[in-house]
């Protein structure tokens, strides 16, 4: 019971609603009949349970995606981001970086920045910083590994306060030297590998606090010192946001993960059910320890391996397998607590210590009763995996017959990374990073290695920064170990959240309303089960459910941007090589347009272009010349419903280049349907013909499915093709797809105004879903309005049923006298 009266009960739930706003309000009738926490909880759970988000109704499908890298564009440089007197706390937790951090020094008071150099993260002294850089260091040892990241997490929290005074950009950066590829080339020492868990301190403190810029880098230890503070330094000044983890390789690539806030998803399986699957790997010979196994999800999947192989279990926990007390025997789980009032409220004891003893009691049944399903196959040591000599004393007579270890174990310890204390986070990641250090020390060599981490630690989760850290540094401990035990079956498992387990019935309803699916128990067990088969034993890092974070995208307030954008190199992309009008390269306008865009997506992290107002193509971008850079400007307008519409400007000098409105929203409308006109059939010869210029790699327009005088549908397909690298991309807009649609009105354009045409502008663009590249879909060509040398066209690209993917309106189309002329050169030279 609160016990409260009913004033302070509306400020106790106005606090918690104010805290979690997605919680549903609550009225006077309701707020009269809340008494007790339990209540609170059950009446804000059913509250949320009726308004569930579209999105998280429960999928017919249960996606596996594996985390791997991609590349990375290059960084376009804001201008000026940071005042021009910044102040830049730069720690070395390590304190054996010096090297690195004279550069780092070095080049930041070339800046005009005034450093403040720390050997750890205690940043009181300091008023005000508008960067704060943690060089990690090194780790030899596992418990220096675990120190660093709690250090990083305490720097972190002590830097939020001083980097929220800043004006102007306030940035916090942390630096490491694994591989130059965030730990996934598995060359580093599986130890050092473990420091790639400050990525989740990053990702978290960007979730935490998305006004900050957030980075973790990630450089190969073979770049020299001065090299590296020149790669930092850029990375400071990147106007992208939503790279949260860069790695930087010796030959200055850069990448990040997918699944990411940069991109969803890369590869994608789909989880089978049991009886679907392959044979399990795991023979009657295999023994496996399983740290954390005899309760909750990974009891769970236990059972469920049991039944999917022949394998015995070693169970490791902390909680000891005592008789029930008398007040408990018998009474069912649900009327524990009221027993445990009655029986030891005379005793004088707290509730806190009386729901400590309904916890062991719920516990025990809990292992009890997965013994009891997996009988003689298993066997539970009651032992903290934590405390290496009772470890090595328990698994003494097992060492040389565990095969494999199943590392469940984790302990939760929520609080903001503000509030974090050194205390707390060690609780956190010593279950984690410590529990594997002995139970490995403790064990022989293994066949398996399985390791529970978490989507919170793969997109960063509010409240869990040493969580995350945790977990991060797992799944890096997983690459490391599998290039140096190649015989090794090893795979980290980032686990969305179940429909159980550590997910409460309020927790639970906070989820569905904002749209975060749950994992059934029944699938996870059986995504479990089968990455001991042969078709997944080469997984070694996976995420298991949808591919977004649990604390949702909270964006950035919107505000100008201006950027610099290298093109060095652009005109050797085969695409773009392939847009030649008469004798030069020329940028292709839906290229233009997809700078601004992703731009604008990168810069206002959570947004997505979902639409487009007043495209102009004022003076195309001719590669006559050698052109090295475009400044990019974007200035945000109004904003309502969720949306924003922000002004994009392309400029080389003196010149303007492209200009449009760019609307961004939280996420596309659903698409419309269009009426496919009827019509005579043919093969498209456009492009022979010379009504378009386009060498092969842009031939998209397949077949003439019907033509009338005025309107074409076309068939259309291009295989997938990331040019630069995906600079030119946003999540709905592909630039050499988007040229397909572009390509269609002049065709149409030459039957009405008797001559080549050129796509100048378009009035609207509306994106629904991506266009599918390697597949086949349809576009729709019509209601022309011409005037003398120009006309004005509708362009709408649809799936082979008609619904809508993406329409461009008042497409303007202009010809010219000597236009016709440049197609035959092109294509003359395309043909040649």
């Amino acid at each position: 019971d609160l016990g409260v009266d009913s004033i302070k009960r509306v400020q106790v739930i106005g606090a918690l609603q104010e805290r979690f706003p997605d919680l549903p309000s609550l009225g006077p009738e309701q707020l009269g009949t809340l008494r007790t926490l339990d209540q609170i909880v059950d009446e804000l759970a059913s509250s949320v349970g009726g308004d569930v988000h579209p999105k998280a109704e429960a999928a017919a499908e249960t996606p596996r995606h594996a985390v791997e890298l991609i590349t990375l564009p290059a960084v376009d440089r804001a201008d000026a981001p940071y005042r021009a007197d910044a102040d830049i706390a730069l720690l070395d937790l390590s304190g054996e970086a010096e090297a690195d951090c004279a550069a780092l020094e070095s080049a930041f008071v070339a800046l005009g920045w005034a450093v403040h150099r720390r050997s750890g993260p205690d940043l009181a002294e300091l008023g005000s910083v508008d960067v704060c850089l943690v060089v990690v260091g090194d780790a030899a040892h596992w418990d220096s590994a675990q120190q660093r990241l709690g250090a990083t997490i305490l720097a972190a929290g002590q830097a939020v306060p001083l980097l929220q005074k800043a004006d102007d950009r306030a940035s916090f950066v942390t630096v490491t030297r694994l591989d130059g590829q965030l730990g996934f080339a598995g060359t580093a020492d599986p130890v050092s590998a473990l420091l790639g868990g400050v990525g989740g301190v990053v990702k978290t403190l960007a979730a935490e606090q998305p006004s900050l810029f957030c980075r973790a880098l990630e450089i190969d230890p073979e770049v020299t010192p001065e090299r590296l503070a020149d790669l930092v330094t850029a990375e400071l000044f990147d106007a992208a946001r939503d790279s949260l983890e860069v790695g930087i390789d010796a030959a200055g690539e850069r990448r990040t993960l997918l699944p990411s806030a940069y991109a969803p998803a890369g590869s994608v399986t789909i989880v089978r059910p049991g009886t679907e699957q392959q044979p399990s790997l795991l023979t009657a010979a295999d023994v496996l320890l399983v740290t954390g196994g005899a309760r909750g999800v990974t009891a769970t999947c236990v059972k469920a391996l049991a039944q999917r192989s022949e394998a015995r279990f070693v169970l490791l926990g902390r909680s000891e397998l005592t008789p029930e007390p008398d007040w408990a025997a018998g009474v069912p789980d649900a009327d524990l607590k009221p027993a445990a009032v009655r029986a030891l409220a005379s005793t004088g004891v707290k509730p806190r210590e009386i729901e400590r003893a309904c916890a062991g009691v719920l516990a025990a049944r809990e292992i009890r009763a997965t013994l009891t399903e997996l009988g003689s196959r298993a066997e539970y040591l009651a032992v903290d995996a934590t405390d290496e000599t009772a470890v090595r004393t328990a698994l003494a007579p097992w060492r040389d017959t565990i095969t494999g270890v199943v590392h469940g174990a984790g302990v939760l310890a929520d609080s903001m990374i503000t509030d974090k204390t050194a205390e707390s986070i060690g609780r956190v990641l010593e279950p984690k990073i410590a529990g594997l250090a002995t139970v490995l020390a403790a064990l022989g060599e293994l066949r398996h290695l399985v390791l529970f981490t978490s989507v919170a630690g793969l997109f960063g989760n509010a409240g869990q920064a040493d969580y995350a850290a945790a977990n991060e540094a797992l799944s890096r401990f997983a690459v490391s170990w599998r290039r140096h035990h190649p015989d090794c079956h090893v795979t980290a498992i980032d686990w969305g959240a179940w429909d159980g387990g550590m997910v409460t019935p309020a927790l639970r309803g906070h989820f569905l309303a904002r749209g975060i699916a749950l994992l059934d128990p029944e699938i996870g067990a059986a995504a479990f089960t089968e990455q001991f088969t042969a078709d997944h034993r080469e997984d070694t890092v996976v995420l298991i459910g949808p591919a977004n974070g649990l604390s949702g995208d909270a964006g950035v307030e919107p505000s100008a941007v201006s950027a610099r954008r290298v093109l060095t190199g652009l005109t050797d992309e085969p695409i773009i090589q392939a847009h030649r009008i008469g004798e030069h390269v020329v940028l292709p306008a839906t290229f233009g347009l997809g700078a601004m865009i992703n731009l604008a997506e990168r810069s206002l992290a959570g947004r997505t272009v979902v639409g487009v107002r007043d495209f102009e193509v004022l003076k195309g971008i001719v590669f006559d010349r050698p052109i090295d850079e475009v400044e990019l400007e974007l200035i945000p307008g109004e904003s309502a419903d969720g949306r924003t519409l922000v002004e994009a400007n392309i400029r080389g000098g003196n010149i303007l280049h492209f200009r449009a409105t760019l609307l961004l929203g939280s996420g596309a409308e659903d698409a419309p349907s269009k009426l496919i006109p009827s019509g005579s059939a043919s093969d498209a010869n456009i492009y022979r013909d010379a009504i378009q210029f386009h060498a092969p790699a842009l031939q998209g327009l397949r077949l003439v499915r019907a033509a009338s005088d005025d309107a074409i549908v076309f068939e259309c397909s291009l295989p997938a093709a990331r040019v630069a690298n995906g600079a030119y991309a946003g999540r709905l807009h592909d630039p050499v797809l988007a040229d397909l649609i572009l390509q269609g009105p002049p065709v149409l354009g030459y039957r009405l105004l008797g001559g080549a045409c050129l796509p100048l502008g378009v009035g609207r663009a509306d994106y629904y879903r991506p266009l599918p590249a390697d597949e086949t879909f349809l576009l729709v060509v019509d209601n022309p309005r011409t005037g003398r040398v120009d006309a004005r066209i509708d362009a709408t690209a649809i799936t082979t049923d008609g619904a809508v993917l993406q329409r461009f309106s008042d497409v303007t189309v202009v010809t010219t006298p000597d236009l016709t002329e440049k197609f035959q050169t092109s294509v003359r030279r395309w043909m040649a």
